[in-house]
């Protein structure tokens, strides 16, 4: 038995609500409700059980039509699986794979012995029980009893042995692992229902056919019977004389069965065996029904059902099966068995669930009933019928239903939208790929499906004919609800043409079209033939804690840019050191480390700095990639200059549009904005064009004065859309896009607020223009890269390169908890001179390199500052700014933040607080009168650096200028 902790199965499973939830899906209907009472049995008029939350977190149901006890999760599974506590927490604990969990709950007694002269290695011996138990009976079906194992030559074994090279190894069942055998004589199908490994739930003895049909021989028995039966009551009244008129009028009876029942597995099939059908299946789900079968199969059966998984490999063979074979009825199981969860944790879906979860002995007639009706509702894929006249001509008719349900199986229907002009579109499923129609292209199909089977032309005459193909009648067809969700919290979802890539924190899995519930947009897919690659880059904390980056891969051009766009110190490493050496020495040291972040000119430190820059820029592309919103990380991605710079001055050229504009490559419904565009916040309609759909709104080169607060609430709340000439709408925080914005100049007025809402992402000006002979050469992105521009230029194996690399920074974004910011030290110098403003910087550095003359004694006189390190009027410094620089406008909380900045610059203390008094103020006797002072303390004592440890937070962006 595995040992498991209850709570970690309760944190692991929301507080027991999953298990609740699988157990009693109806549930899901309450939680959300004030008033959480539910049915656990759908035969109860009324509901008689409630859902509540505990205070610790934990979920119980009460069961007052029962035995009226309160019951978590683990006890709910103990009371539905007939198990005790600790077995329900070792089969949950492997079900939702908990620590401490074994995957095999339940084994078998293996034994081994050496092998004796007789026995053959290879072969296989089997001892059976005489007759099955009631619990494996239970366990094959409630209604299956030792007459339908046998028509099936299903037997209860004791053990078998198989004998290999040297040994012999002997399976032995138990009471709570039996062992199946379909045993046909010259070979064996094994099968181990309670072995939680699915590849060893089944193995073949002896020599396996390369197909076989179980249940085929049965009906053929069955039919038989019949039909000598019915020729024995021929013979008999072939001797009536009384009844020879009678006889001659007597309708022919057809000896043929009812119906037989196409099912995905021995569990089905006996199930339905047990409810007085016929079923057939295969040895695997590869092996399906060929022509000479299914001829076979209508000299023997009237009707012919398939009774569908509702797994996508279900429905797909069940579509398949029923194109090859048009008059085949596909019978659907209810879609509330996919509410339901298997022991194993998987969603139901094949018959012997709907057995499972849907029977019950005290009302059977219930259950039969309800079978009987998805018979009578299963459909076939032809959606006309065809009879000969009289007079022999061929008459047509067209259902609308069957046209409906094949149209529907075929992947077509209505997408509804309260955002549609029309309220909805006609789609078509095709894989995960969701594609717009016109009614036209939809009847089209319906006439070349025809054409393609070679049908009659006087069928395809009439269907020509018919209205039911207009467009009145495609408007009744099926509305389909597709969640057009590709992430979640753990994951993102990436749809190519053949492939659907699952990211998550652990890697990249690998889908098939149409393997997985997620669809996407036709216009949203990634047009690329992709291909896993090994990892690129690993990125893990190093002794000190900090992220470290180690390249694998040196040629990626878009990892290869990141890596440059990440240099700070490209100059010292590849200019400076090189200053008085040889030409060709820098020229070799260049072309060695080109895209180097770690170059071996640099300090430690450096490197590091560096490296966070490159980690920091992966982890903003993905986050943007990232689709899913989450309120704890509602951030706008600002991506900035390094360089430090006048306020005012721009730079530029160094590559920051590229990392994210770029991304459209992926995120296909990008929304642009102009960032220079002074008007840009004033416009009415700014979203224009937003909906649900756009993947992430972009506003390039932003300009100084964008005002950011704007977007505050569009961040981290919903998004209001004012569409020209249509009515507005609201679009929920979960399904807005995120923001990026990319900036030659800092954000102004950075407060807590606003450092909260931002990503930063810092670029180097490695890549740069050289407007004013401030560098030896101007560098492009394209000159690392031989003229060659990134993505413009890129080769089929580039593109896969970049796909790779933005899915790695996906896995990274969502290993990291925590928001991981660039070194800050350059943008908290911008943002604190954005803040001060050019006029008073300049202004400042005047006033306080002002000095005053200081008597020690008569003798000595020092030259010191007038204003550093000591006491100075608040009121005298703000008059003297305002009449310095002409800033009239200037309120004196805004003069105070300014001053607060410039001592953040230069490392100053503004007003330490042992000089303050109880409101936060310093009060002076200065010029004979009482008024408020400022003291700026130039030397910081460790003690003094604790005290003032909230000012100089500002370097991580969480407390910024807050004024007292």
């Amino acid at each position: 038995m595995s040992f498991v902790k209850d709570e970690d199965i309760l944190d692991a499973t929301n507080g027991g609500l999953d298990i609740i939830l699988a157990y009693y899906p109806n549930a899901m209907r309450v939680i959300d409700k004030s008033s959480r009472q539910f049915k656990i049995r759908d035969s109860e008029k009324t509901a008689s059980a409630s859902l509540k939350k505990l205070q610790n977190g934990v979920w119980v149901v009460t069961d007052f039509g029962g035995d009226q006890k309160s019951r978590n999760g683990i006890q709910v599974c103990a009371l539905e699986e007939g198990i005790d506590y600790a077995k329900a927490c070792a089969l949950l604990g492997a079900r939702y794979n908990i620590k401490g969990a074994e995957f095999q709950l339940v084994k078998p007694i293996i034994e081994k012995r050496a092998l004796k002269p007789d026995e053959e290695p290879g072969k296989f011996s089997f001892n059976y029980h005489k007759d099955f138990t009631k619990k494996e009976l239970a366990l094959l079906g409630p209604r299956v009893n030792g007459e339908h194992c046998e028509g099936f030559n299903l037997k209860s074994c004791e053990s078998f042995t198989m004998y290999k090279d040297n040994e012999a190894i002997i399976t032995r069942s138990t009471e709570d692992y039996p062992i199946f055998v379909y045993d046909f004589g010259d070979w064996q199908k094994i099968y181990q229902p309670n072995s939680f490994d699915k590849q060893f739930r089944f193995r073949y003895a002896g020599k396996k056919p390369s197909k076989h049909v179980f249940g085929f021989d049965l009906i053929e028995k069955e039919f038989k019977k019949v039909k000598i039966k019915q020729q024995e009551e021929d013979e008999e009244d072939q001797y009536d004389e009384e009844n020879e008129r009678a006889k001659d009028k007597k309708k022919k009876k057809d000896p043929r069965l009812d119906s037989a029942f196409i099912v995905s597995g021995g569990s089905d099939g006996i199930n339905l065996r047990s409810m007085g059908k016929f079923p057939i299946w295969f040895n695997s789900e590869s092996e399906h029904l060929d022509w000479e079968e299914y001829k076979k199969l209508k000299i023997y059966v009237r009707d012919i059902y398939y009774v569908a998984d509702l797994d996508n490999t279900g429905i797909k063979q069940a579509i398949a099966l029923g194109l090859k074979f048009l008059d085949i009825k596909l019978l659907w199981l209810p879609e509330k068995l996919k509410e339901y969860r298997d022991k194993r944790g998987n969603p139901c879906k094949d018959f012997k669930d709907y057995v499972d979860k849907f029977y019950r002995a005290e009302s059977s007639a219930t259950f039969m009933n309800g079978f009987e009706k998805l018979m009578v509702n299963a459909l076939t894929m032809q959606f006309w019928t065809e009879w000969k006249s009289a007079n022999g001509k061929m008459n047509f008719n067209l259902s609308n239903t069957r046209l409906y349900h094949f149209l529907t199986h075929m992947g077509f229907g209505r997408y509804e939208s309260e955002n549609l002009k029309e309220g909805f579109l006609y789609i078509r499923k095709e894989g995960s790929i969701i594609r717009v129609l016109h009614p036209y292209q939809i009847e089209n199909f319906v006439h070349g499906f025809l054409e393609s089977r070679q049908l009659s032309p006087d069928l395809r005459d009439y269907i020509y004919k018919s209205p039911q193909l207009g467009e009145r009648s495609m408007s009744k067809l099926q509305k389909l609800d597709i969640e057009f969700s590709d992430a979640d919290k753990d994951s993102q979802y990436w749809f190519f043409p053949k492939k659907v890539w699952k990211i998550t924190k652990d890697g990249v899995q690998e889908f098939k079209q149409g393997e997985i519930d997620r669809y996407v947009w036709e216009d949203k897919i990634i047009d690329f033939n992709i291909k896993k690659t090994d990892p690129h880059f690993t990125i893990k904390r190093d002794a000190d804690g900090d992220l470290d980056i180690i390249i694998h891969k040196t040629d990626n051009m878009f990892l290869n840019y990141l890596i440059n766009t990440s240099r700070v110190h490209w100059r010292k490493e590849l200019e400076e050191s090189f200053e008085g050496k040889p030409a060709k020495e820098a020229e070799e040291y260049f072309k060695k480390n080109q895209f180097n972040i770690a170059g071996e000119l640099l300090s430690a430190d450096e490197i590091l700095e560096q490296k966070q820059h490159l980690i920091n820029k992966i982890y903003s592309i993905g986050y943007l990639l990232h689709k899913y919103k989450d309120e704890s990380k509602a951030w706008c991605v600002f991506a900035m200059d390094n360089k430090i710079s006048e306020n005012g001055e721009s730079h530029g050229g160094s590559g920051k549009s590229l990392a994210y504009g770029f991304l459209n490559n992926i995120l296909k419904r990008r929304f642009y904005l102009k960032g220079r565009d002074e008007k840009l916040t004033q416009n009415d309609f700014i979203y224009h064009g937003v909906t649900e759909d756009t993947d992430y709104i972009f506003i390039d080169d932003a300009s100084q004065y964008l005002k950011f607060d704007f977007f505050f609430s569009e961040i981290t709340g919903s998004l209001k859309v004012n569409p020209k000439n249509s009515q507005p709408f609201e679009i929920p925080f979960s399904k807005a896009p995120k923001f990026v914005i990319t900036s030659n100049f800092t954000i102004r007025d950075v407060d807590p607020s606003t450092a909260r809402r931002l990503l930063y992402t810092v670029f180097s000006d490695y890549y740069h223009y050289n407007s004013n002979d401030e560098y030896k050469q101007v560098r492009q992105v394209s000159d690392d890269f031989g003229g060659r521009n990134l993505f413009r230029d890129f080769t089929e194996e580039e593109w896969n390169g970049f796909y790779n690399i933005a899915a790695e920074s996906i896995i990274f974004h969502l290993s990291e908890p925590q928001k991981i910011n660039p070194p800050m030290d350059n943008v908290t110098k911008r943002s604190l001179r954005a803040e001060m403003g050019d006029a008073f910087e300049g202004w400042a550095q005047a006033f306080f390199d002002e000095k005053e003359e200081v008597e020690i004694d008569p003798m000595t006189h020092i030259s010191r500052p007038k204003y550093l390190d000591q006491y100075f009027s608040k009121e005298m410094a703000f008059e003297a700014f305002k009449k310095a620089t002409s800033q009239n406008k200037w309120l004196v909380t805004k003069f105070k933040k300014a001053m607060k900045a410039y001592c953040q610059l230069n490392g100053y203390i503004f007003n330490p607080t042992d000089l303050q008094n109880s409101p936060g103020r310093i009060v002076q006797k200065i010029d004979g009168r009482s008024q408020e002072a400022i003291f700026i303390r130039t030397v910081i004592t460790p003690k003094e650096f604790k005290e003032e440890a909230d000012v100089q937070e500002y370097r991580s962006e969480e407390e910024i200028f807050g004024d007292k």
